[in-house]
């Protein structure tokens, strides 16, 4: 496969190939405003709706058609962590998935197009009777793992208290940088 990013040729790589974060691993960073108002939404996205989804994926065996549009959205809310992180405007949701494929990651993931196929298992019939979500579930375990940051779980009941110190953390990170914390409630808002 051809890969834009210089012409190199690259095998597909699975889920455990997959860097999480490659930027922050590299020492990228924005300026301080702009970094905090990103990074903060971007923890927010996955932990109100990141979560929510792999949810979804781990709840719906009995339905695989849920789980096959559970990892689409789930998709497409990685392309919006990923365009926050680049400094980039969120796209529309209508061009997520799109995007996604036709691009790839450079933020959430270095993954092109076809390797985020592959993990999603885009290959599947929609509508089938069987979802594939062990790749997503490795990849997810990965992009925890690799988050600058603490991301408590707020579905259980132990979390809702860590959430709270969280969101505290942030109010704190926010104002720190001159920002007002407001910028989070749209995100708060569509959880």
């Amino acid at each position: 496969m051809s890969d834009d990013r210089g012409g190199a040729t690259r095998t597909e790589r699975g889920a455990l190939e997959l860097t999480p974060f490659p930027s922050v691993r590299a020492g990228h960073v924005m300026a301080g405003p702009q970094s905090v108002e990103v990074w903060v939404q971007a923890a927010w996205l996955m932990l109100a709706e990141g979560r929510a989804y792999v949810e979804d994926l781990e709840g719906g065996t009995e339905q695989p058609q849920m789980q096959q549009a559970a990892k689409l959205r789930f998709l497409e809310q990685l392309l919006d962590i990923d365009q926050r992180l680049s400094g980039r405007a969120p796209v529309d949701d209508a061009h997520c998935l799109a995007l996604a494929l036709e691009y790839g990651m450079r933020e959430v993931a270095d993954a092109t197009g076809p390797e985020l196929a592959g993990v999603f298992g885009l290959h599947e019939e929609f509508g089938g009777d069987t979802c594939a979500v062990d790749d997503i579930h490795v990849l997810w375990g990965r992009l925890l793992e690799g988050f600058p940051g603490e991301l408590p779980d707020r579905l259980v009941a132990e979390g809702q208290r860590d959430m709270l110190r969280t969101l505290r953390v942030w109010a704190d990170l926010a104002r720190a940088a001159g920002l007002d914390i407001g910028f989070l409630a749209p995100l708060m808002k569509a959880a």
